[in-house]
């Protein structure tokens, strides 16, 4: 009986195993994506003391591949690896004097996330996703403008920073859509601001083989 007991879960793994690899899928993926550095801490920067900073959205894109691991029931894995441009700008103020910061960097964005399949229709499946991301910086630019623009040269971030993903999303044919927030959860920052990201992602992906 004992024996059977420890069998049974080894039965199971195996069985899960087999069902992820008979049940993979590779493709690629493009998107638009809309950020900004939400800007905690403003205090000095240089000789100034700033009282406001006000962080607005800008721009972006992104495009990679993902693939697709079955594990269970409704439940896969989704890695993805894509190039993402992600830009923000934000206003400082000193009384009645405006220092404007636009940053923009470039990274390798690597996904790990859990995909559920919550309802199958005839014409197209709708399905969620969540986890978390490991963002590689490739390079940055950072441009500075307004009366206090010899002041600052603006901000510097870090080469590797980690996000947290959530969203929905639609999959017709070899075809899928989603929309997704992404959460920063450290302070990316090496200057003495503290901030974190916020992004906005809407996605296409396309179907080059499953098995």
């Amino acid at each position: 009986m004992k024996r059977i007991l420890i069998f049974l879960p080894a039965v199971f793994l195996l069985f899960t195993v087999a069902e992820a690899q008979s049940r993979f899928e590779l493709g690629l993926k493009a998107g638009y994506n809309s950020t900004s550095f939400n800007t905690g801490k403003v205090d000095r920067l240089g000789d100034y003391t700033f009282q406001d900073a006000k962080d607005d959205f800008r721009s972006g894109f992104m495009i990679g591949a993902y693939s697709r691991i079955g594990l269970f029931g409704n439940l896969s894995l989704q890695p993805e690896l894509y190039y993402a441009r992600k830009s923000g700008s934000t206003e400082f103020r000193a009384g009645s004097e405006i220092l404007n910061e636009k940053v923009t960097y470039y990274s390798w964005d690597l996904p790990i996330l859990a995909h559920l399949r919550v309802l199958d229709l005839k014409v197209a499946n709708v399905y969620g996703v969540v986890g978390p991301v490991a963002s590689f910086q490739a390079s940055e630019r950072s441009s500075v403008s307004g009366d206090l623009a010899s002041v600052w040269s603006g901000d510097r971030l870090n080469d590797v920073n980690w996000n947290f993903q959530a969203g929905l999303g639609a999959q017709v044919w070899k075809f899928s859509l989603d929309a997704r927030y992404e959460w920063g959860l450290n302070d990316l920052s090496r200057s003495e601001l503290d901030r974190k990201s916020r992004t906005l992602m809407f996605t296409l992906g396309y179907r080059l083989f499953g098995f």
